[in-house]
């Protein structure tokens, strides 16, 4: 897997990354999933899509909702049932 940092944001007291990541398990190539992490906590969503610019605007929203781990999931499926 390969990530690529795509913005940070202060939380509280921590920070959570938000990146993207290539060659996932799950994932066949040219797909692209999401990293967010924040602390000891972190969740992947893999292959969430083929276009390098669908998910990065879907990074660019999580990052200015300030999306933790926790509530990546729920955001990712929201995004995928609004398009």
């Amino acid at each position: 897997m390969r990530k690529f940092l795509f913005d940070s944001a202060t939380l509280g007291e921590g920070t959570v990354e938000y990146s993207l990541v290539t060659g996932t398990p799950d994932a066949d190539r040219g797909e692209y999933g999401i990293l967010v992490e924040s602390g000891a906590e972190q969740t992947l969503i893999p292959a969430i899509s083929v276009s390098r610019f669908r998910a990065l605007e879907l990074l660019g929203m999580m990052c200015r909702g300030l999306v933790t781990p926790v509530t990546a999931w729920d955001v990712a499926e929201d995004w995928l049932a609004a398009t």
